[in-house]
């Protein structure tokens, strides 16, 4: 039965995350990137379905972001918008697509609007990556920013793991930070600082401020559906935090499967079909 009483669902929009920072209320984001987790999510309701460069590494195998392509990428996107009809879309530009010059960052955004269903981009980088967001938000195509830890990023960065533990290296996440502002950015997605950090860039940018691994004082949190259920090729970051384990179920159920198939125990009568009795006697008499 409907509830006449709930509000009507409509598709999240920026100026709705901008007036829940101004307002003081929390945004939620999580990391889909195949169509079945894509349409829970979405049915649960997130503000932001982000397909970010892990759904790669996940779903096809990647050990490293710097090897996965934009045809993949998109691909993941794709499968994302066929069944999100809330959340805003988010598709990640993996790592060297936006960077040769303006004219590949604004080609490589359109195609992720365009073919792959995004009604966002996110992008990496640094002060020097700045010019090319500008370029990509002044041809009409939002930006997100991801700023701290940044996967793609891992030689210049140092690897993984927490960003910002020294005053030199939060000092440059925040120049980052505002170079991101400047070239016009709607919002950011913060990974892996210290909460010190997060809170301060929380309280002074004049967008939306979403953490991974960032302490509780932020706009809004995101989180990775993989590592959030236990389905990921990977181990899960320990700080990230797990609310289920279907790895585990899943792998009980294959082998299950495969013991009661060694055992002649599947199918069982009930899980076969038959022909009829006079058909089959039928069918005999032509075969012998």
């Amino acid at each position: 039965m409907t509830d006449t009483n709930s509000p009507k669902r409509t598709r999240v929009t920026l100026k709705a995350l901008h007036r829940k920072k101004a307002e003081g209320a929390r945004i939620t984001a999580i990391g889909v990137y195949d169509a079945p987790m894509a349409a829970i999510a979405d049915r649960v309701g997130f503000d932001l379905l982000i397909v970010g460069n892990a759904g790669p590494m996940s779903l096809l195998g990647h050990p490293d972001p710097t090897s996965v392509t934009f045809e993949e990428q998109l691909f993941l996107t794709r499968a994302v918008s066929r069944v999100a009809k809330y959340g805003i879309i988010v598709g990640h530009l993996p790592f060297m697509t936006y960077h040769a010059s303006k004219e590949q960052a604004i080609t490589s955004a359109a195609r992720m609007v365009r073919e792959g269903g995004a009604h966002v981009v996110k992008c990496e980088g640094n002060a020097y990556t700045a010019a090319y967001i500008a370029e990509i938000v002044r041809a009409g195509v939002p930006v997100m920013g991801h700023i701290g830890m940044q996967a793609s990023r891992r030689v210049e960065q140092s690897g993984f793991g927490i960003k910002g533990r020294t005053a030199a290296e939060a000092r440059e996440i925040v120049a980052t930070a505002r170079a991101f502002v400047a070239a016009g950015v709607f919002g950011f997605i913060v990974e892996q600082v210290p909460t010190e950090l997060a809170a301060y860039l929380t309280r002074t940018l004049p967008v939306p401020v979403i953490t991974l691994g960032g302490g509780p004082i932020n706009d809004g949190v995101y989180h990775i559906s993989g590592d959030l259920v236990g389905y990921t090729a990977f181990p899960t970051p320990r700080n990230r935090g797990a609310y289920a384990n279907i790895s585990a179920d899943i792998e009980t159920a294959m082998t299950r499967f495969r013991d009661d198939c060694l055992a002649h125990a599947y199918p069982s009568d009930k899980q076969s079909v038959h022909i009829d009795a006079e058909e089959w006697a039928r069918l005999s008499q032509d075969l012998a």
